[in-house]
């Protein structure tokens, strides 16, 4: 009973890299490379519309704190906050200003242009001007130094109505997103991705 050791059967080894994918012909590498293309469109139509409802929620809150009044806030180390007001709003508008330019371009790019709901592009168009319209405002009633001191005031109320209007249009575009997205066909891709 001299048997000898059996030696123990390994199986095929396994390749270190993936492998291609295996070529069954033409019609089924057709439809591979097609399902790949839509995969990586679907991929960037969620972040182009991703992106632009990022922009307006960030637009939206700028604007809320635009509308603030802070004529008569004083925080608890007696600051008041009316002298503040003026640069304040000259920082937030400031923000509006970088952040607009680049969204519009979101909108108007090809990606945007084909990637974006048919229903909701004219309003994001709509928006976009709006913004553009808000940011010229300040630039168009800007008398400089030159102003007289009656016309103070009154610029300041014409501003906040400015900023008020700017509000309510990013809020009415956020609801007009929302209402999309709770209403949209069963064929129409989701609007946050």
């Amino acid at each position: 009973m001299n048997a000898s050791p059996s030696l123990p059967l390994r199986g095929p080894k396994k390749p270190n890299k993936k492998l291609p994918p295996i070529r069954m012909g033409d019609p089924s590498d057709v439809a591979r490379n097609q399902k790949a293309r839509l995969a990586d469109k679907s991929q960037a139509d969620a972040k182009i519309r991703t992106g632009i409802y990022r922009d307006i929620l960030v637009l939206l809150d700028l604007a809320d704190r635009l509308t603030m009044d802070l004529s008569s806030h004083e925080d608890r180390y007696g600051i008041e906050w009316n002298g503040l007001a003026r640069q304040l709003h000259a920082q937030y508008l400031a923000d509006v200003v970088k952040i607009v330019p680049a969204f519009q371009a979101k909108i108007m790019s090809k990606e945007g242009a084909q990637g974006l709901p048919k229903g909701l592009y004219r309003r994001l168009l709509d928006f976009a001007d709006a913004c553009l319209a808000f940011m010229k405002w300040p630039r168009d009633t800007d008398g400089g130094d030159a102003a007289a001191a009656g016309a103070a005031p009154r610029q300041e109320s014409e501003f906040m109505q400015a900023c008020q209007r700017f509000k309510q249009a990013c809020a009415d575009m956020r609801q007009q997103i929302c209402i999309f997205e709770n209403e949209r066909p069963a064929g129409e891709a989701s609007f946050f991705g």
